[in-house]
């Protein structure tokens, strides 16, 4: 009997829970972010909602209007025990700022207030529907309707407190072995044995159709199984065909990888190799190019050395240039003094060579005309001695060589003089 009786326990659950609403649900109107701002200064005192764009004050304080869980649990028993119902609330609840400007003094504790103010009500109005419940009608449609009628009532008396709420209640009937049948009660008992036949035997009805499908199911399986198998070796057959030809073409195709393997290692080794000489190579370039930039630095540094004893040895030239300079202006200095005076010397000793050559060349003139007039006056006398005329010929010409002798001889003195006074000239300027 305890069987049946959860079996019905289990239904009226179900039913309650399956079913589709259809009736509308409640809209509790919810606002999360719905606080109070009590204002005090001095004597003054004022609440009022919080608006969006407010500035806290000092003499502000804001409380919170939150939305509370609450969830209360109770069982009841009916028919003298026969049936317990399991009474499960959740209810969700926020005060509204009339609720809040009725109850100034508890902002701080608001929500706690409600609950222990108004659980009395909750659960009297739950009770008063329960125990309502006289016919066994319920048994037969559930108890959903009594779900909904309770959080109806519920809603209405927390909106008439200025309490928005919205609440979920669930009703867990269970039933204990049948007693001794009442007469007051007879109708419940014959409410609850009847659901149970028709549970159990909507049970049995499920459970021999379960079970012809089950058998159906296997039927189709094995036949399905067997059409597998045949299929399976045919395809075992074909498959051992297609293997043979397929192994040959994997032979084949084997082969020709193998040979294109080859290739492609040979290429790749080729290209190691190249990329080595060539990491080699730019190896070497990076060395090399360190030893240029080595060797340039090196350069570079040398012949800023240069440059720094070059300056130095301009700046001691320099020095020593100076100390010539004012030496050669002093020695300048002495020279004009001793040039001029050796000048005036050599225009003296010029003017006496000039005289001497004009002197030299007229005495030798006039011994040329002389003689030749003294030759000329005996060679009439002596024309027909041909030994006394050449002889005379003969002395003419030496006389000429003579002459000539004397030319060069004084031009020679005159370039030689004239390249003394140049060096002489030349060496004072130095």
């Amino acid at each position: 009997m305890n069987s049946v009786a959860t079996e019905i326990d289990n239904w009226l659950v179900s039913t309650g829970n399956d079913d589709d609403i259809s009736d509308d649900v409640w809209d509790a109107g919810f606002e999360v972010d719905r606080q109070v701002v009590y204002s005090k200064f001095g004597a003054y005192k004022k609440v009022f909602l919080r608006p969006q764009s407010f500035v806290k004050r000092f003499f502000h304080t804001v409380y919170p209007l939150s939305i509370e869980e609450w969830n209360c649990t109770d069982s009841v028993e009916l028919y003298d025990g026969f049936c317990t119902i399991d009474i499960t609330l959740d209810v969700r609840f926020q005060a509204t700022y009339n609720y809040a400007l009725s109850n100034i003094e508890l902002l701080a504790e608001l929500n706690e207030h409600i609950k222990q103010a108004y659980y009395g009500m909750v659960t009297d109005i739950v009770n008063r529907e329960l125990l309502n419940l006289s016919d066994g009608d319920w048994v037969q449609e559930g108890l959903e309707p009594i779900e909904k009628i309770i959080c109806s009532k519920i809603n209405e008396m927390l909106i008439l407190q200025n309490i928005q709420s919205q609440v979920t209640c669930r009703l867990k009937p269970s039933f204990e072995e049948f007693p001794d049948v009442q007469f007051a009660k007879e109708k419940v008992y014959l409410s609850v044995l009847k659901k149970s036949f028709e549970f159990n035997e909507q049970q049995r009805e499920e459970l021999f159709r379960q079970q012809q499908e089950e058998k159906n199911q296997n039927i189709n399986h094995k036949r399905l199984q067997l059409e597998q198998i045949n299929k399976i070796a045919e395809v075992d057959r074909e498959r051992s065909a297609v293997d043979a030809e397929n192994t040959k073409l994997l032979l084949k195709e084997k082969e020709q990888q193998q040979r294109e393997q080859f290739v492609i290692r040979k290429r790749l080794h080729a290209e190691k190799i190249k990329h080595n000489n060539s990491l080699k190579e730019m190896t070497l370039i990076a060395e090399l190019n360190e030893k240029e930039v080595y060797q340039a630095k090196l350069r570079e540094k040398e012949e800023q050395e240069k440059i720094e004893l070059i300056a130095h040895q301009t700046k001691l030239k320099e020095k020593e240039l100076e100390a010539k300079i004012a030496e050669f202006e002093k020695e300048q200095a002495s020279c004009r003094e001793t040039k001029s005076k050796v000048h005036a010397e050599e225009l003296e000793l010029k003017q006496q060579q000039k005289q001497m050559e004009f002197d030299t060349d007229v005495n030798a003139k006039k011994r040329y005309e002389l003689r030749r007039l003294a030759m000329q006056k005996e060679s009439f006398s002596v024309r027909k001695k041909a030994d006394v005329y050449l002889k005379r010929e003969i002395e003419l010409l030496e006389l000429d060589k003579q002459r000539l002798a004397l030319q060069q001889t004084i031009k020679k003195y005159k370039d030689e003089n004239s390249n003394q006074e140049t060096s002489e000239e030349t060496e004072l300027f130095r």
